[in-house]
């Protein structure tokens, strides 16, 4: 099987797979409003989209996402469900995300496909939502797991007891930089937070324990440390001064 991304021709058989899969499930979106929604939204959005396509032959899965890796369409012809096809779309593009510095994909599966989002490792991140006739749960799949543990250099711009350069009334409670190592989502070097040392510094080693996802962000934020030996709460009361403002998962190294 092949996994690639889409050429502009080609999106037109990935937006007629969708609308064939989608009308043979007459169970996956009950009402007709959502139905017509559902359909516009085919019609007048999917061009738009980027798109990854399974090849078996024949295009035989489909998956089209906007530019911050939200999964808007995803689908797979009936007779190839079940034979890893969804699961190899996921994989490729976790790993186009990871490179393009993103630590999280998310989807608005619809409820009879919570399920399947479930077995591909996407977990709920909010209640049952409502709109245009369509019943959905917002899910969510994390990324970036593999940079914990990773010893990295942080260099300091914004040291401790420093004000935002913006915000005058966010005083920095630990020091803030960048690790030059790493590009991330804004194309600039993923940005971290140095935990421990409680005075100004220019540079510091150490080791990832966290990965801050902020689910109102495309950023995410690293936490390095010397002492792998933390306790969570600590480290949530030292980023809090900035992290407060966000919806943030947090993805913790074991200790």
């Amino acid at each position: 099987m092949e996994i690639r991304t889409l050429d502009r021709e080609e999106i037109n058989d990935a937006l007629n797979l969708v609308r064939e899969v989608f009308l043979s499930d007459p169970n996956l979106i009950r009402s007709p409003e959502g139905i017509s929604s559902f359909m516009s939204f085919v019609k007048d959005q999917g061009p738009g989209l980027c798109w990854l396509g399974a090849y078996d032959g024949d295009l035989c899965g489909a998956l089209g996402y906007d530019d911050t890796y939200h999964i808007a369409l995803f689908f797979v012809r009936k007779e190839k469900q079940k034979q890893g096809v969804g699961s190899a779309l996921l994989k490729v593009l976790c790993e186009e995300a990871e490179h393009a510095g993103y630590a999280r994909i998310s989807v608005n599966a619809a409820e009879k496909a919570q399920p399947v989002y479930e077995h591909l490792g996407f977990t709920a991140a909010d209640d049952v939502q409502e709109k245009d006739g369509i019943r959905y749960i917002p899910m969510e799949i994390f990324l970036q797991r593999k940079y914990l543990g990773k010893t990295v250099t942080v260099t300091v711009d914004r040291p401790y007891g420093s004000f935002h350069p913006t915000f005058a009334d966010i005083r920095y409670l630990c020091n803030y930089g960048y690790v030059e190592e790493i590009l991330a989502s804004d194309g600039e070097f993923q940005d971290a937070y140095v935990y421990g040392p409680e005075e100004a510094l220019e540079s510091f080693t150490g080791t990832v324990i966290a990965v801050i996802i902020r689910r109102d962000d495309t950023e995410s934020k690293w936490v390095v440390a010397k002492d792998t030996n933390y306790e969570r709460q600590a480290v949530i009361d030292a980023v809090g001064f900035q992290e407060q403002f966000f919806d943030t998962h947090i993805l913790w190294l074991e200790n």
